[in-house]
């Protein structure tokens, strides 16, 4: 593989772009990271981690760098996490207490408190997975460092 991405010689600006099917139901899948059951969560989040951290430039590109240009119409990883947050900046103004909740949740998730039932459980153990998972994928990049490498 190159070490840093190669420019396209033949780019068609015309033709729409497709991530493939593999990566349309993964970034559906984070989409709805706040709606799905927890272990779906770690599941997504963990190919995806697997796949920021593959040594390929354009895979790194595409999954690690947040100014890259789209076009109009297209996704990546950080335009994807953008939306989720934004959809949850919403939601959370309408769950009273949602800061002790997200404490006793993540309590919970770690087997320090008894589960308990409550409600927005499901958004709020969303919301761990998407913590961890920004964490994990801003360590990926930083060891990963520039995909053109050191100066």
């Amino acid at each position: 593989w190159p070490p840093a991405p190669q420019p396209l010689d033949a780019c068609h600006p015309e033709a729409t772009f497709y991530e493939g099917h593999f990566l349309k139901v993964l970034f559906d899948r984070m989409t709805r990271i706040l709606d799905q059951p927890y272990s779906l969560n770690l599941q997504v989040t963990s190919v995806l981690s697997r796949l920021a951290a593959f040594p390929h430039p354009h895979l790194h590109e595409y999954l690690l760098d947040p100014y890259l240009n789209l076009a109009p119409g297209c996704r990546s990883l950080f335009s994807v996490l953008v939306r989720v947050i934004g959809d949850l900046m919403q939601r959370l103004q309408r769950v009273p207490h949602f800061r002790a909740k997200l404490l006793l949740v993540r309590q919970q998730l770690m087997g320090l408190v008894p589960g308990e039932q409550m409600d927005h459980a499901m958004l709020f153990k969303g919301v761990v997975v998407l913590e961890e998972f920004c964490k994990e994928l801003a360590a990926i990049a930083l060891v990963k460092g520039p995909p053109e490498g050191p100066p």
